[in-house]
């Protein structure tokens, strides 16, 4: 059966395999075949083991197989969890049927490859290959009667292991807040000039697990070490998407990404998913001002962003440099300044005002509308009015708050 909370997103190649990744080495090494007489060994019990090879190929990893039936997939809880975007919650599950082993897809995302092949539902063997996500494992036979306290120290090195391959030391929980979905959102109100009314929120996530912190730089400062930056941005738009759907007065609402995700396929059709949770909601993907570098890749992204109806907003504008020529090649829908443009404008010089003016000016004959940040003054706020800016946003206007009180 299919998850309906799944949110995996990563893809298999072109040609409909899965590739393997630096992180997780391809393990294709011949194994003995079973003798003439051995074939038809009953599934059940716990005479079958799963095998990989830890990063190098040089660390031979066993898991027995203890129970059948044998689920596979991200959510905690499961008899083999593997902390990886490219994986589903419920992803497969091996099982006995008559008297033999077999694996069957749980209506993954990306599929289920057995020898590199995609398959539904098939019988295994031993020296099969089941690929899932960007994991390998080969299937073996046991060549001893099993031993159960030795099962069970085995599985926990297993699954400890296979844990620490993606996430170091001390970051366990961050596979139980990714499988569990412990997070939540705030949001922080953005206004219409001159009306100075609230029409839009963005969406700011935090973490919700006991054992870890809540600030999203902290979580995303662990799930770099783990590489999972991506999974956890898709998870805060996700929930911000789950919680704002049915609350009329969010308005238009303001979504971040992770640098990474400019890097790795999956994103447009993320917000295509978040699309069909909440049709009726205005969504906004903010991505940081440094990709106006790559202005053609940008242009592509706001055509396919556009054809599923979300628009695009490029955030901290002049963090770094202003990239106007970028600007005009690949123009967004919103363009938020930097708060170091605002911060103290009322009492810097005429000249930085005429700066901003400018600026503000030449993305309006682009048709983007413009969003200031960082507003904390009453003067900070009648500047930017002035000059033009179409939206206004920071503690002046609102701070971030739980989304059950907007």
């Amino acid at each position: 059966m299919a998850d309906p909370d799944d949110t995996s997103t990563g893809e298999p190649t072109a040609t409909g395999e899965p590739s393997d990744s630096d992180e997780v080495r391809s393990f294709l090494r011949l194994l003995p075949k079973l003798e003439p007489g051995e074939e038809g060994v009953s599934a059940g019990g716990t005479r079958w083991m799963l095998e990989s090879v830890g990063t190098g190929g040089k660390e031979i990893r066993r898991m027995p197989i203890p129970t059948l039936p044998f689920r596979i997939g991200r959510r905690p809880g499961l008899e083999l969890v593997l902390p990886s975007d490219l994986v589903s919650k419920a992803h497969a599950e091996i099982y006995e049927l008559d008297g033999a082993l077999r694996i069957r897809d749980l209506d993954s995302h990306n599929g289920t490859f057995l020898n590199h092949k995609p398959v539904t539902d098939a019988p295994i063997g031993h020296g099969d290959i089941v690929h899932i996500g960007d994991f390998e494992f080969r299937i073996i036979l046991r060549a001893t009667e099993p031993d159960p306290q030795q099962d069970a120290s085995a599985t926990a090195t297993f699954a400890s292991s296979m844990l620490s391959h993606f996430f170091p030391e001390g970051t366990k929980e961050l596979v139980e807040l990714i499988g569990n979905d412990a997070v939540t959102v705030a949001l922080q109100p953005i206004v219409r000039f001159p009306a100075r009314t609230v029409v839009a929120h963005e969406a700011l996530g935090r973490g919700a697990h006991p054992n870890l912190p809540g600030d999203p730089m902290e979580l995303f400062r662990i799930a770099e070490s783990a590489g999972a930056e991506a999974t956890l941005a898709r998870l805060f738009r996700r929930k911000a998407v789950e919680l704002a759907r049915e609350r009329p007065n969010v308005g238009t609402l303001f979504l971040n990404t992770h640098p990474v995700e400019l890097q790795q396929p999956g994103l447009v059709e993320s917000l295509e998913e978040l699309r069909g949770l909440a049709p009726r909601i205005d969504l906004i993907l903010e991505i940081h001002e440094s990709a106006l570098a790559q202005p053609a890749f940008l242009a592509t992204l706001r055509e396919q962003l556009s054809e599923i109806n979300v628009g695009l907003a490029y955030d901290d504008f002049g963090s770094g440099q202003a990239r106007l020529l970028e600007l005009a090649e690949a123009p967004p829908h919103y363009l938020k300044f930097d708060r170091r443009f605002i911060t103290g404008i009322d009492q810097g010089p005429p000249s930085r005002r005429r700066l901003l003016s400018s600026l503000v000016a030449a993305a309006r004959e682009l048709l983007v509308k413009t969003v200031a940040e960082g507003v904390e003054t009453a003067a900070e706020a009648e500047i930017c009015e002035r000059v033009g800016f179409t939206l206004g946003q920071g503690f002046h206007f609102g701070r971030p708050v739980p989304i059950d009180q907007v």
